[in-house]
């Protein structure tokens, strides 16, 4: 019997070293790829703050697994030093993920409304640089005195890339600023049509993906928070929370005071020195 049970605890201990190695082999699987996900680090931009967030939730199942795994193998093997200081390492590091996960839901708040906001401005900007130059344009052929000054002065805006150019097929100036003005019309509209804010399909993807990411995050955070222990604790991060919040009783909680109460406090209280004449002793 006792070889049996000794039989039992020798194939554990074989059982937790491989889990133990799964996970950490999980652990740096993790982290690699999270690397060369985020690298190089730009924090102010938002496109970068963007993939980090991806990189961060896509892979986030693995250390995860790992964590449960090393939480698993230290069950099994509750005489190993070794392991049981890793698990208690691992499990003071996540609470660094549940901080970091919490931190991700008003990341992604406000990186989804910055590359909104930031595409809403690009258009602004380039329909404001298109209307200016087509307003110039406008004026120049408008204004232009002769056949000779519009074409100096259009060579001089350099428009060809505009399709605007001058065409001397021998017509007089109004002829040909008519011609010019309606061309100059068509490539503008041409311009106006390319140049498009982000339609409101555009904005409803990036807020379902916002809310997709933020929830993940938070029911992520919760998971981490399961695993998570701080040093000295006996429970889960979680638990510690859970119980913190439910001892603490607010003091609308406590019980509404009774018709009786109620009626005894509007009755002033009886002066006792109103008979005697003396003070009640202290």
């Amino acid at each position: 019997m006792t070889s049996s049970k000794e039989f039992k605890e020798f194939d554990s201990a074989i059982l937790a070293d491989r889990l133990a190695f799964m996970a950490i082999a999980l652990f740096v699987v993790y982290l690699i790829t999270l690397l060369a996900s985020i690298l190089p680090v730009r924090l102010l931009d938002t496109a970068w703050q963007l993939r980090f967030i991806s990189a961060s939730l896509d892979s986030a199942t693995v250390p995860l697994v790992a964590l449960g795994l090393l939480h698993l193998a230290a069950y099994l093997d509750p005489d190993n030093p070794t392991l049981q200081r890793r698990r208690s390492g691992l499990a003071r590091l996540a609470i660094v993920a549940v901080i970091g996960f919490l931190l991700i839901v008003p990341l992604q708040a406000y990186a989804g409304w910055q590359s909104v906001a930031t595409a809403r401005a690009n258009v602004a900007r380039q329909l404001s640089a298109a209307t200016g130059t087509f307003d110039l344009l406008q004026d120049t052929i408008t204004t232009a005195s002769s056949l000779d000054n519009l074409q100096a002065r259009l060579q001089a805006m350099q428009t060809p890339s505009l399709g605007i150019r001058f065409d001397n097929l021998g017509l007089p100036l109004p002829e040909t600023k008519r011609t010019m003005l309606v061309r100059l019309k068509e490539v503008r509209q041409q311009v106006e049509a390319r140049i498009q804010a982000p339609t409101p399909k555009a904005i409803e993807a990036a807020i379902r993906d916002s809310l997709r990411v933020m929830l993940s995050s938070f029911a992520l955070a919760i998971a981490f928070a399961m695993g998570a222990q701080r040093k000295g604790s006996d429970v889960p991060l979680l638990v510690e929370w859970h119980t913190k919040f439910s001892v603490q009783s607010p003091r609308s909680a406590s019980p509404a005071p009774s018709e009786e109460d109620y009626f005894s406090r509007l009755v002033p209280e009886e002066d006792e020195t109103s008979e005697t004449g003396v003070p009640p002793p202290p």
